[in-house]
């Protein structure tokens, strides 16, 4: 799952980067500068948390769901304008643009959620040192929903136990005739 989170931290930077290349073809050249400079810093940053976090440096966790979090705020603002231009101007295709970027703020919002929810904080902060062994019960086993692996004791499931990543249920409610 770290994996996973870093992944798409890296690639909403990217996307980031992008709107940034785009707003700086628009303008004069001082205004271009300054974009470029602030683009350019904010990457090179997110760059360095995204790092840190996928390597498990300590606090680099609530770094990472800050940064996403700000990104995801970001892309409302840019999706919400770009609807909004679309729709004053009639395109379709920045229509579809923009739905998609307001989509995106929502799956980052997402992200930032299973990073603060408390079981991912606690595997989190055990640190990059610390076994990586399961417990004497415990198994791998993926969500059905979203495959992320978790390790979970099977005796003790029950059928309201939600994924730390998607919050739906792990277990299926429907008996098999």
């Amino acid at each position: 799952m770290l994996r996973r989170l870093a992944t798409f931290g890296a690639l909403d930077l990217l996307i980031l980067g992008l709107i940034f290349g785009s707003i700086s073809l628009n303008g004069n050249g001082l205004f271009q500068g300054i974009v470029i400079g602030i683009g350019v810093l904010l990457i090179f940053y997110g760059i360095i948390l995204t790092i840190r976090f996928a390597r498990k440096h300590n606090r680099y966790d609530l770094r990472f769901a800050n940064m996403l979090q700000s990104l995801s705020v970001v892309f409302l603002i840019v999706g919400s304008i770009q609807l909004i231009v679309a729709i004053l101007a009639g395109d379709i295709f920045l229509i579809i643009q923009g739905i998609f970027v307001i989509w995106l703020a929502r799956n980052t919002r997402k992200r930032v959620s299973t990073i603060r929810h408390p079981r991912f904080l606690e595997w989190y902060n055990q640190g990059s040192d610390s076994p990586k062994t399961l417990r004497n019960e415990e198994v791998y086993a993926s969500c059905p929903h979203c495959s992320s692996l978790l390790a979970v004791i099977p005796s003790l499931l029950s059928p309201r136990d939600r994924c730390p990543n998607c919050d739906r249920l792990l277990v299926n409610t429907t008996e098999e005739e």
